[in-house]
């Protein structure tokens, strides 16, 4: 009788601590977060070793900007469970956020190894940008064409993979992966302003005009996108519209080249 009445204080805590983590997950979904964490508190102080609890406070904590006790909090559940993937995945965006780079390319490697077959594109994309901010182009490179083989239809991952190609020299194919990402996203202007840039790189001036033309519809604050068009007019000797494109620059207040506007100046015959 007694190992009977046991179990069923067992199954009585097991049950409540379930209801205390549902709850908080429902609260963070609605971002009632200061809720959440008390729902997550009350089912750490019942049981100690709830890793669920620690790691759903963690990303609470993440939610407020809270990155110390979030961290403090994904360490423990994974002390707990050092399979906890997910406790892996918060660590290493927060330990990112704080600049703390090595420590968060680490976190995203343990996650990737507890579930390398489960690990999502954006998770790829997440270490692809950590490794760019540690100026490691080739592991970045990596890490995005990885998030595009799990998602051909990772928009984000082709925008940022032509940005590393064009840091490269490697127009061709940085043209490519803009040119895939304007196919997923038609009003990404981001992808238009780049491959524009692009095109200018390789003096194919017409393509340029037309991609800076579309980000500009699409992105009216971008502004420098009229000093770029300037230089694309300019390279087709169309100086009226190159002139009227850097006084369109210089009223949104963009920097013009004293150097392009010498050659301007001098091509056309103005002052």
């Amino acid at each position: 009788m007694i190992v009977f009445l046991f179990s069923l204080d067992a199954i009585a805590h097991a049950q409540t601590l379930k209801e205390y983590n549902a709850q908080g997950l429902i609260y963070l979904k609605e971002g009632r977060t200061t809720l959440a964490i008390t729902e997550f508190s009350k089912a750490i102080t019942q049981d100690h070793t709830n890793a669920d609890g620690y790691a759903n406070r963690s990303l609470a904590y993440a939610q407020l900007g809270d990155l110390a006790d979030a961290i403090s909090d994904s360490t423990q559940a994974i002390e707990i469970n050092p399979k906890d993937y997910a406790a892996y995945v918060n660590r290493a965006h927060c330990y990112a956020k704080k600049g703390y780079l090595s420590a968060a390319i680490s976190d995203y490697n343990e996650a990737i190894a507890i579930d390398p077959r489960g690990a999502a594109a954006a998770l790829y994309r997440d270490r692809g940008l950590t490794y760019l901010r540690n100026h490691d182009l080739s592991d970045a490179m990596a890490d995005y064409s990885q998030a595009i083989a799990i998602n051909p239809k990772d928009g984000k991952a082709y925008y940022v993979r032509g940005a590393i190609y064009y840091q490269q020299d490697n127009f061709v194919q940085a043209v490519a992966d803009f040119s895939h990402a304007i196919a997923i996203d038609h009003q990404d202007a981001k992808s238009y302003k780049n491959r524009g840039l692009t095109y200018l790189r390789e003096n194919k001036s017409n393509e340029a005009i037309a991609d800076l033309t579309r980000s500009l519809e699409l992105d009216h604050s971008y502004t420098r996108a009229y000093y770029n068009r300037a230089v694309a007019y300019y390279q087709l000797k169309q100086y009226d519209k190159a002139w009227a494109d850097v006084h369109k620059a210089q009223e949104a207040g963009e920097k013009v080249d004293p150097d392009f506007m010498a050659a301007l100046k001098q091509a056309s015959g103005k002052k």
